[in-house]
C-alpha cells in the first residue's frame, strides 16, 4: 500500500484481524482478534484470553483496539487506506496480502513476532504430517486422478475454487491432478481465488473427485443444496455415479494453518471410507 511500518522487534501485545490462525499455530500469544472470523477456526480454549476487537466483520471496532494498547496491529489488504491509517495512529500497523497462501502467511507472522525459526518448525510438523496421511490415503487413489472443488452459496451462486483453498491437500499434499479446464480458467490470473460458473457449465470444470462445499446448515441453504443435489445437472457426473463426490462443510474451504492440518486428516477420512 506504499506504507512503510516500522516493526517492533519482539512484539509483546499483537492484534491481528483475520490471522489469529497464523499467530496460533506459531505458538505466539496475541492480545485481540476479530472473533467472527476467528471463532470459525479457533477452538475455545485457543480463545481463551484474547479479546473480540469486534467490528463489523471488516473493520475492527477502533475504541476496543484502543484499550488493548497493542505494539503491532496486522490487517488484511481489504480494509481502505482509511481504516489502515486510524489503526496506525494506535500502533504500527502492517498489511498483509490476504490472498497469499497459508504458508507465506505462516512466515510473514513469524517475520513479525521476530521468531522466523517458528515458521521453519510448523513448515517441518506440517510436511511431516503430509507424508504420513499421503501413506494413508495413497492406496485410494489412481495415478493421474484428477480432482475439484467447488463451493455452493444460499443464493444459488456456484463457485470453482483454484490451488489456494482446498489445493493444498488435494494437489500438493495428496497428489490429485487440476483438471484441464479449471487450469484453463485460472490461466490469465493463477491469483484469482475462485471463479463462478453456472450450474450448467459444472461438467466442464469437475474431476474424477469432486468436493463440494455446502452453503450452510439453515433451511434455506439445505433447500438450496438439495435442489442441486437432485436436479438434472449433478446426478449426470461421473464422480457423483462413482461415489466420488463429496459434500463438505465451509471448515474445508479456509485458508490458514490451522485449517490446513486440520484437512489432512479431514480429507483423508473421507478418501478412505468404506
Amino acid at each position: 500500500m506504499g506504507r512503510k511500518v516500522e516493526i517492533p522487534t519482539r512484539p509483546e501485545r499483537i492484534i491481528v484481524h483475520y490471522y489469529a490462525s497464523e499467530f496460533t499455530a506459531l505458538g505466539v500469544p496475541i492480545v485481540g482478534t476479530n472473533y467472527l472470523n476467528a471463532q470459525l477456526v479457533l477452538t475455545q480454549d485457543q480463545l481463551e484470553g484474547i479479546e473480540d476487537i469486534g467490528g463489523d466483520g471488516l473493520v475492527p471496532n477502533i475504541e476496543k483496539v484502543l484499550a488493548l494498547e497493542p505494539d503491532l496491529i496486522v490487517v488484511p489488504d481489504f480494509l481502505e487506506a482509511a481504516d489502515v491509517d486510524a489503526l496506525a495512529k494506535v500502533a504500527p500497523t502492517v498489511v498483509v496480502a490476504y490472498g497469499a497462501d497459508a504458508f507465506e502467511h505462516v512466515r510473514e507472522a513469524a517475520d513479525l513476532a521476530g521468531k522466523p525459526e517458528l515458521a521453519e518448525a510448523w513448515q517441518k510438523g506440517y510436511d511431516e504430517k503430509v507424508a504420513k496421511q499421503r501413506e494413508v490415503v495413497q492406496a485410494h487413489i489412481k495415478p493421474g486422478e484428477t480432482a475439484s472443488a467447488f463451493v455452493l452459496y444460499s443464493d444459488k451462486k456456484l463457485y470453482v475454487y483454484n490451488k489456494q483453498r482446498l489445493g493444498p491437500t488435494m494437489y500438493d499434499a495428496f497428489g490429485f491432478q487440476v483438471p484441464a479446464k479449471v487450469t484453463e480458467l485460472f490461466a490469465s490470473d493463477p491469483s484469482q481465488l475462485w471463479a463462478e460458473i453456472s450450474l450448467e457449465k459444472l461438467p466442464d470444470y469437475v474431476g474424477d473427485r469432486i468436493f463440494l462445499v455446502g452453503p450452510g446448515d439453515d433451511e434455506e441453504s439445505k433447500k438450496v443444496l438439495n435442489e442441486v443435489l437432485n436436479g438434472p445437472v449433478w446426478s449426470t457426473l461421473p464422480a457423483v455415479k462413482n461415489n466420488q463426490a463429496y459434500i463438505v462443510g465451509s471448515h474445508w474451504a479456509m485458508n490458514d494453518p490451522l485449517s490446513l492440518e486440520w484437512l489432512l486428516d479431514e480429507m483423508a477420512a473421507v478418501l478412505t471410507a468404506k
